[in-house]
């Protein structure tokens, strides 16, 4: 059976990406997005696109029965550490309520493996000065981001009530490249490289 990825926030700058690669190699391809960050023409063309809220369980599960997929590229997330401080029940509400949702269609239907892009080191806080970093460490994060997505690392595990048979979080560091917005989850850094070297915000 080919291989059918749903990516999760397919419509953003790491998604799209995702999006892309996949579809180099040959496989099927569908896009989760409800564009509160991303934007429709990151998608590429002829990609199957659901512009759905992972809060909205039922429109979720409707993505799941048309679609079909085999496997789930979890990248959609309620990312700014900004909107987390000033209003941290729409963040776990995004990262935790909605990601248990997709986890629960993914029992349902039976996803062969979900990666699920967790954060790097914000999990982790900051490192003492003078202090190598070390991993795995306690966490110690500064602000509600981290921890509204951190249960679901522990949900992930083809033990967990309510994953695929088989679940890899995967902690991102922070990238940039073609297709990068400056108005990203770090809205100092540039869009490109060379936006750094021209002085861009």
């Amino acid at each position: 059976m080919k291989m059918r990825v749903l990516i999760t926030g397919g419509a953003g700058f790491i998604g799209s990406h995702i999006a892309e690669a996949l579809l180099r190699e040959g496989l099927e391809v569908a896009v989760l997005d409800n564009l509160s960050t991303g934007k429709r023409e990151n998608v590429p063309p002829g990609v199957p696109f659901y512009q759905v809220d992972l809060r909205d369980g039922e429109g979720v599960e409707r993505v799941f029965r048309e679609f079909r997929p085999t496997h789930v590229s979890h990248q959609a997330a309620q990312a700014s550490v900004k909107v987390s401080v000033e209003d941290p029940l729409l963040d776990f509400a995004v990262n935790l309520v909605g990601g248990m949702n997709l986890l629960e269609a993914c029992r349902r239907h039976g996803v062969e493996k979900l990666v699920f892009a967790s954060t790097g080191g914000a999990i982790y806080g900051e490192v003492p000065e003078g202090r190598p970093p070390r991993r795995p460490g306690p966490p110690g994060p500064k602000a509600p981001t981290p921890p509204a997505r951190r249960p679901l690392r522990g949900t992930s595990p083809p033990t967990g009530r309510t994953t695929a048979s088989s679940g890899s979080p995967c902690g991102t560091a922070t990238s940039t490249g073609p297709g990068r917005t400056p108005t990203g989850r770090r809205g100092w850094w540039p869009s490109s490289p060379s936006g750094s070297l021209k002085g861009s915000p």
